[in-house]
């Protein structure tokens, strides 16, 4: 096992910078996503580190080994980079058992017959799999073939696991169930791991840190409850989980606090990652779970508005609520609905993030 480093990396197609000076270190046996939305450059990352695609400049290295190096000019092909990769589809050879899919690599790098078999049990007792080494892929359901393809990957010991979407092809049920043991997984064999999704959902439950892109670059890179609560961004907050962003205008600033009017004389205190002068135009962003439904009785409290219910939407667990304050529109998530249109509504003071209106917006 090994660290991976990438730095500078930069990979154009005619004008466009697929990515864009990406940066990045992977500590040893830790597990990183690349998380975004579709064409941020994630999937042509890790196709770099695999070494299916070449940078035009950076570097990758793994363990102190260079696997690219725009300086030196040094390109180390893919089938002598040692690394795992499974894919979306899990690429398994349809006429051969999945005992014989976990021996093909292991005669590749000619290792011997008895430590052939000693691995291949071992590796499918990793993903459960012993019972099913005599049958072929089509005889196993998608959950079991991605299993089958994580233990040919990890069969010949890996320095670097990089996985590319590989729950995407799975039911809802099925891929919630893959995350917990996928992670159990990763964290029993203790492989550095590079993971590349666009569901939010697994990088938060997968992750020890997340690297989210957007048009080829890092944005921000951090622990998932970090990249959660306190998204660097408008752009993260909108794209992690569920946001209201609400429109207003600073009133004042205050040692990290700011106070937002947003109008019809409601105004909404909540901290700033960056300081903002009176007078600029924002936008508060709070998720609906932590807006919570109050008393009459609390309306004299900071940050409690009068609003009315405009639709509600019964989630099973939860109830989603669209409620307007002043001129303001937003969701709110609760266990029971309230009876009366009419209601107030209570936003803490932590629980909103405020960030510059950007242009055209």
């Amino acid at each position: 096992m090994a660290e991976l480093i990438v730095s500078g990396l930069v990979r154009a197609f005619g004008d466009v910078r697929a990515v864009d000076g990406v940066d990045f270190t992977v500590a040893d046996g830790e597990f990183l996503t690349l998380l975004g939305p579709s064409g941020c450059g994630k999937s042509t990352t890790l196709a770099a580190i695999a070494g299916l695609d070449k940078p035009d400049a950076g570097r990758i290295s793994l363990g102190g080994r260079d696997f690219f190096n725009a300086t030196t000019g040094t390109f180390v092909p893919p089938e002598r980079r040692e690394i795992g990769l499974v894919f979306q589809s899990y690429a398994l050879w349809p006429h051969l058992t999945v005992r014989q899919n976990l021996e093909f690599p292991l005669k590749l790098r000619r290792i011997g017959r008895a430590e052939r078999a000693r691995r291949i049990e071992e590796s499918l007792g990793l993903v459960e799999m012993i019972p099913y080494a005599d049958r072929y892929p089509h005889a196993l359901s998608g959950g079991q073939q991605q299993r089958v393809a994580l233990a040919r990957t990890l069969v010949y010991r890996p320095g670097l696991l990089l996985l590319d979407e590989p729950l995407s092809n799975l039911d809802a049920k099925l891929r919630e169930r893959a995350r917990t043991w996928l992670r159990h997984l990763q964290s029993q064999v203790g492989v550095t791991t590079v993971y590349v999704t666009h569901d939010q959902s697994e990088a938060l439950a997968l992750s020890d840190r997340i690297a989210v892109m957007n048009g080829g670059r890092i944005v921000q890179l951090a622990d998932p409850r970090t990249i959660y609560d306190r998204p660097s961004d408008a752009f993260i907050a909108d794209f992690i989980g569920s946001s209201n962003f609400l429109s207003g205008t600073v009133l004042a600033s205050d040692n990290g606090t700011v106070r937002v009017g947003l109008g019809e004389r409601l105004e909404l205190s909540a901290p700033s990652p960056r300081p903002l002068a009176p007078g600029t135009a924002v936008r508060v962003s709070v998720r609906p779970e932590q807006i919570g439904v109050v008393d009459p009785s609390a309306a004299n409290g900071a940050n409690v508005f009068p609003a009315e219910i405009l639709e509600r939407t019964f989630l099973g667990a939860h109830n989603t609520l669209e409620v307007r304050a002043g001129e303001s529109r937003f969701r709110v998530e609760c266990r029971k609905v309230p009876e009366n249109d009419h209601i107030h509504v209570h936003i803490p003071e932590s629980a909103g993030i405020v960030f510059p209106q950007a242009a055209g917006h």
